[in-house]
């Protein structure tokens, strides 16, 4: 649609793409500004440091006419839950001064229910002025993880739920403030289920403050623009993205284009449960089809279909629409086929408090890996330069829950989780340490905040070596963290690791990047060599063994001197390791980002003595690689070679943390040796 269509409907148009592009900035500003609200009024590190939210604006009927981009995945969920809203409270209780909040998955689209949003219509002044009838014209949202909304678990993630009853106190958009006036009933409902109320309901004033805001700019901005322009800009600034991306659709190669992940463990089994998608690429559309999915499970893992459209769309927003607006009409030509009943479109009771962060970052990872092929076969150099490997996209959870030092039971979200690694990009490394693709404005909290606020002391936070994915631009680095219980008796510990046996794959020759996990010392001793004036820097100066845990476990005893030890993984890789700047290579190493041995074994670069490289070494080393790649079976076009995933990475054992079932299979070019790509093959179900 272009402003030609408004003309044809009779509507005037005088208005130029610059003063569209200023009105949109202004309302991009409004959402923004809602989420400094939150950070400056939250007093949960989850909000104020892991920037753990996310905001938007909609128009009378709950379709996005701005998205701040904190979390691109709840642009599903943020819509869902205006349109859940007008569908079932009656309009004439729908009044200026409400607010409702939901956090229910099924009703209101919500990730999972220890994510809690508050909406608020916005209203404009009647045509006759004042006192006439005030006009709903928007809505806007507040969103954010709070540290507890009720159920069985600590932190109300539940790996031992069979049920979704069995997660968390669900709220299906009910109203909490009415015409200004706190609803005290809903209120104390709240206040009754949970486990740290002052700090859960201070996170939902917050967002009632966030709300409060926008609804105080938006009314500048109507008075400024004026009722009607502000609508007429609403809906030119919807078409003018809607043209813009199918302009971009258009450059990508027709066809029908399929991949497969896995989603792992649910929590009770430790199966892997295949994720399906057909993207189908026409002249100006996509669609993106996950049927073939696999049926929903008795475990936490499960998602949405809001959840599924969120985690569709934010690849797209990185890689193929980097530098368009975010609004309804960016979603127009995009289309998102579930089935009911799936992993990836959960249906009641299926439990699904990780469902975002287990099939939702899965999506995220299979729609990356097809954007990549897609736009590398583009003609348009932006698109091919946007190509990008998956990220790590695993959020590690941790919660601990324990008495602090005043004895109170207090449960810890440690959101260094997201301190996973980014995919590898065709023009630059990605990034360390980066959090979710679906973040872009992620963080990890400060160590003396976690410490200040829970019962814990870190022992170290570091890179995690060797975890990126090698190519000729590598992928990032996850972080390696330990932690110990800190003036506190011990409590229960369960951990939740969603890239466990099944990493993240490389593009266009590059290699996956490595799992995640977590690992438990117990008896480590950490307090007494505290004591001593000692600060253990690795597993291996503890006075116990380190035990590698499973992806899911709930209920690990974990005492005083006892340590926590989590590795993020990192992203995949792009193009073929052996082609990377021998430089680049000794300057990660002397980072620490590559250890010495692995830039042998996947980069072929030998260093000398000073940790400079050794040019003719290095090139003896690439030719020995490339030889033994010349001797590799010859399957159709490529030399193959098939193995067990970890077994081809010297010094990194932590690369597919189960190896039954799961191998690398890399193929290299018959004439040149080149890497041409590699793939992570499911070959069976874990043992």
């Amino acid at each position: 649609m272009t402003l030609t269509d408004h003309e044809a409907r009779g509507e005037a148009v005088d208005d130029d793409p610059v003063s569209i592009e200023i009105f949109a900035k202004n309302l991009e500003n409004i959402a923004h500004e809602m989420g400094l609200v939150m950070m400056r009024s939250s007093g949960s590190p989850v909000i104020a440091e892991a920037v753990d939210f996310s905001t938007f604006i909609a128009d009378a009927h709950g379709d996005i006419i701005c998205y701040a981009g904190y979390i691109t995945i709840y642009l599903g969920t943020a819509r869902q839950a205006v349109k859940h809203i007008l569908a079932t409270v009656p309009r004439e209780q729908i009044r200026p001064g409400d607010m409702f909040i939901c956090n229910d998955p099924f009703t209101t689209g919500n990730a999972h229910a220890v994510d809690v949003g508050v909406v608020r219509p916005i209203f404009a002044s009647g045509p006759a002025g004042p006192d006439d009838d005030p006009e709903l014209i928007a809505w806007c949202w507040s969103e954010a993880h709070v540290n507890d909304f009720g159920g069985f678990a600590p932190g109300s993630m539940a790996p031992m739920a069979t049920e979704a009853y069995g997660e968390a106190l669900r709220l299906p958009g009910v109203k909490l403030v009415d015409q200004g006036r706190l609803v005290d009933d809903i209120w104390r409902i709240i206040e009754t289920n949970i486990r740290v109320p002052e700090l859960v309901l201070n996170d939902i004033r917050c967002f009632i403050a966030a709300c409060n805001r926008c609804d105080e700019r938006m009314q500048d901005l109507i008075a400024h623009y004026g009722l009607d322009t502000f609508r007429r800009y609403v809906e030119v600034s919807k078409d003018l993205a809607e043209q813009a991306v199918r302009e971009r659709i258009a450059e990508l190669p027709n066809g029908i284009y399929t991949a497969e992940e896995h989603v792992e463990h649910n929590g009770h089994t430790n199966d892997l449960y295949p994720l399906r998608c057909t993207l189908t690429v026409g002249d100006d559309t996509l669609r993106f089809d996950f049927s073939d999915s696999a049926p929903q499970t008795n475990g936490f893992v499960n998602c949405s279909a809001p959840i599924t459209l969120g985690c569709v769309a934010s690849p797209l927003l990185i890689t193929l629409l980097p530098d368009l607006p975010i609004n309804q009409g960016t979603l127009r030509p995009i289309e998102v086929i579930t089935r009911p009943g799936t992993i990836c479109d959960a249906r009641m009771p299926a439990p699904v408090s990780a469902g975002h962060l287990e099939t939702g970052f899965r999506v995220c990872k299979l729609v990356t890996r097809l954007l990549a092929d897609i736009q590398g076969a583009s003609a348009n150099p932006f698109l091919r330069e946007h190509v990008m490997a998956p990220f790590q996209d695993s959020w590690n959870a941790s919660f601990f829950y324990a008495p602090d030092e005043n004895g109170e039971l207090v449960p810890f979200p440690d959101m260094n989780g997201g301190g996973s690694g980014a995919g590898a990009q065709a023009v630059a490394d990605g990034m360390d340490v980066s959090g979710m693709l679906a973040q872009p404005q992620n963080s990890i909290p400060d160590i003396e905040i976690n410490e200040l606020g829970y019962p814990v002391l870190y022992l170290w936070r570091k890179l995690n070596t060797n975890s990126g994915g090698p190519g000729r631009y590598r992928g990032g680095d996850g972080l390696d963290l330990a932690w110990t219980p800190w003036h506190t008796t011990g409590g229960q510990e369960h951990v939740m690791a969603a890239c466990w046996q099944v990493p993240p794959a490389g593009v266009f020759g590059g290699y996956p990047g490595s799992s995640s996990g977590f690992t438990l010392v117990s008896g480590a001793g950490a307090d007494t060599a505290l004591a001593r004036g000692q600060v253990p820097a690795t597993l291996d100066e503890l006075a116990a063994p380190p035990r590698r845990l499973d992806g899911k476990q709930f209920g690990l005893t974990v005492l005083p001197g006892d340590v926590v030890n989590l590795r993020a993984g990192g992203g995949g890789g792009y193009g073929d390791p052996l082609d990377r700047e021998p430089g680049q290579v000794a300057a990660d190493v002397r980072a620490g980002i590559v250890s010495a041995r692995a830039a042998s074994a996947s980069y072929g670069v030998e260093l000398g003595p000073d940790g400079d490289v050794d040019p003719a070494a290095t090139a003896v080393r690439r030719e020995e690689i490339r030889a033994a790649r010349r001797d590799w079976a010859r399957e159709g076009d490529h030399l193959v070679r098939r193995s067990p995933a970890a077994a081809t990475l010297t010094e990194r054992d932590q690369w597919c943390q189960h190896r039954d079932g799961v191998e690398l299979v890399e193929y290299a070019d018959p004439d040149t040796a080149a890497m041409v790509r590699t793939e992570i093959v499911v070959t069976g179900p874990p043992r």
